[in-house]
């Protein structure tokens, strides 16, 4: 095979140019301590690397829903906590008023619970952010109004108090798991159906909800401001009232700590998640770094070498001989 100094000069090209590739490549990895940059790096850690990448984003995703449920959920439950602490002080004055009192007594007494029902309309419209907690998916409405409501303008003296609700009965979720909204399990929100209650009556031809444990309160106020309160009523109507509405908030308290378990049990498991999963990433992608080192000082060595031959081996020029 005939061999002109065009191939001698081609093969030492080409040869150096492998060799300055190779210690360009290891200079990248050694830069940023990544051993993929591009997919012709190596396409089965390329391909990993998607897989798992993916599965991190899904998996912080849910972590973060995890965080805004617990949020939710623990605001639900200071709210229904003080809820509670208020039916417990109407309880008690509530028993106050049975006893023996005179007239003032019973005025001080409605006027207290009148201010607990003031109290309670503002905890019923606790916020978190700017979406209230038990107005269902009607979050950006405030859910309770205090207010008359006169059932047929054309009739006189028809008109009562009431706490109106504005919200709906529809379910918040927050998907923690992969696959389709389950409400049962994803949802984080209890709705003014849930802890007060609602019963419907008409205003003007409309329908309107009204929250029945206001309602219920409402008129323990209404028989204490009267001249003479019936205390058989107070007893009895009056008190099965204020234990229905305290069990009423304790149920939705009870499935609201429910839930809290629940989303802690899953934040546990996806933070378990994603310490693997990155873990997973590290192992797939980083550096071994002493091996990498070892290999750019041997392509540095390479590269050196094939300049040195090459300085050897290349042909002579005219230029040569004229020196």
């Amino acid at each position: 095979m005939r061999i002109t100094n065009n191939i001698i000069s081609y093969n030492f090209l080409n040869s150096l140019n492998k060799a300055l590739e190779r210690q360009n490549e290891i200079q990248e990895q050694l830069a940023d301590g990544k051993a993929i940059h591009r997919p012709s790096d190596d396409p089965i850690k390329t391909i990993r690397s998607l897989r798992f990448n993916t599965n991190l984003a899904m998996n912080e995703q849910f972590t973060q829903n995890v965080k805004d449920a617990l949020s939710w959920l623990e605001t639900t439950d200071g709210a229904l906590s003080d809820l509670s602490s208020i039916v417990i002080r109407a309880k008690e004055l509530t028993i106050e008023a049975v006893g023996p009192n005179p007239t003032e007594a019973f005025a001080a007494i409605a006027q207290e619970i009148n201010g607990l029902i003031d109290h309670a309309v503002q905890v019923a419209n606790t916020k978190i952010g700017d979406r209230y907690i038990f107005a269902g998916q009607k979050d950006k409405t405030t859910p309770f109004e205090r207010r008359m409501v006169d059932p047929d303008p054309s009739v006189t003296g028809d008109e009562f108090e009431a706490v109106v609700y504005s919200g709906d009965i529809n379910a918040i979720s927050m998907r923690i798991y992969p696959g389709a909204i389950n409400p049962q399990q994803d949802s984080v929100n209890v709705t003014g159906a849930d802890v007060f209650g609602l019963t419907s009556v008409k205003e003007n031809g409309q329908t309107i909800y009204i929250a029945k444990a206001f309602d219920q309160l409402l008129k323990i106020k209404a028989e204490l401001e009267k001249p003479n309160p019936d205390v058989q009523w107070l007893s009895n109507q009056g008190m099965a009232w204020i234990d229905e509405i305290h069990t009423r908030i304790l149920n939705a308290q009870t499935k609201i700590g429910t839930r809290m378990s629940m989303y802690e049990m899953a934040q546990n498991m996806l933070e378990q998640d994603n310490t693997t999963i990155t873990g997973d990433i590290s192992a797939n992608e980083d550096l071994d770094m002493p091996k990498a080192i070892i290999d750019f000082k041997t392509s540095e060595n390479v590269y050196r070498s094939a300049l040195a031959v090459g300085a050897r081996i290349m042909p002579a020029s005219l230029v040569d001989f004229l020196k």
